[in-house]
């Protein structure tokens, strides 16, 4: 079984808290956050300190038996000087690490704002997928500033369609479909997902239907990889998106995303620099909580067990 420790190798301080009520009674602190509907169960682990497994992460995500979410970020602030204010880790639904999730970071980063992680608006964050730059903008408002790490192509007759592929952050492939609203995307998107072209990695699957003039948003689904399904927005899918249409559809810089939530997502391409996105969007905090840390098979750590400390 692969097991994960939070917030990685020599980066972290354990919880200074381990008197309190919450460390007393065995429980995990967490926050329910979603970014356009993309939902999160967010932990910081300054305050909670426990051995993070795939199965443990599945449990916790398991909308029925679990807290239910999208997938799990972890943070904490960084004992690196100039890697970052914050450190994020994030983890699918079934257990997979990726390295990176743009409604994720946006909901990272008002969290880090609001929790005290920093005091700053404009927070940089060591990631999986390298530093990366959000700015909490307004209520419920923050804008995160994504890379481009493989550039976009075209390939025909992927299973029959035509897809550009790329990276932000973590794999893409980007499609144009008609009738997008009432489309079944669970079958290409899982035949996509797992197309020996993309083996081993696989991608996640974005459908887009838009009109020649860009004067509409811009409508998306997802098919993520480790959730295996749809979710209601995905954030580098919709980066990735905005790169494809500039690229290869002579879109502008400036474009609206309506996600399959209904929100709105905007995206800014800057001048003269293709490997730069700019995406402002809705992170929100539902709720706060705590559950049984052994009711999801999660071991605290101390000092002495950690090989982090």
């Amino acid at each position: 079984m692969e097991t994960f420790f939070p917030c990685g190798p020599v980066r972290r301080s354990l919880p200074q808290n381990g008197n309190s009520l919450e460390a007393e009674l065995n429980l995990l602190k967490f926050s329910k956050m979603n970014g356009a509907g993309n939902d999160f169960v967010v932990v910081d682990c300054s305050e909670s300190a426990y051995v993070f497994t795939a199965e443990s992460i599945r449990k916790l995500c398991d909308r029925k038996r679990g807290i239910g979410a999208d997938g799990l970020i972890l943070l904490s602030k960084s004992r690196i000087p100039g890697c970052g204010q914050v450190v994020m880790e994030f983890f699918n639904c079934d257990g997979s690490k990726a390295e990176l999730c743009g409604n994720g970071l946006r909901c990272a980063a008002l969290f880090a704002h609001e929790h005290g992680l920093t005091r700053d608006t404009s927070i940089t964050f060591a990631t999986g997928g390298g530093e990366l730059a959000a700015e909490v903008i307004g209520r419920d408002m923050v804008r995160i500033e994504l890379p481009v790490t493989e550039e976009f192509e075209k390939h025909e007759n992927v299973g029959g369609f035509t897809v550009f592929k790329g990276a932000v952050g973590v794999p893409h492939a980007v499609l144009r479909m008609d009738g997008l609203d009432r489309a079944d995307i669970l079958r290409p998107g899982r035949l996509l997902r797992q197309h020996e072209a993309f083996a081993p990695a696989g991608v996640n699957v974005d459908f887009l239907e838009f009109g020649h003039d860009f004067s509409e948003p811009v409508q998306i689904r997802t098919y993520e990889r480790g959730v295996e399904d749809e979710t209601l927005a995905c954030g580098t899918g919709i980066a990735s998106s905005a790169r494809v249409l500039a690229k290869f559809f002579h879109a502008p810089a400036d474009l609206t995303f309506r996600t399959r939530s209904g929100d709105l997502v905007r995206t800014h391409l800057p001048d003269g620099d293709a490997g730069r996105i700019i995406l402002t969007g809705p992170a929100v905090e539902v709720y706060r909580g705590t559950a049984p840390a052994d009711r999801f098979e999660l071991a605290s750590v101390t000092a002495a067990d950690s090989p982090y400390s």
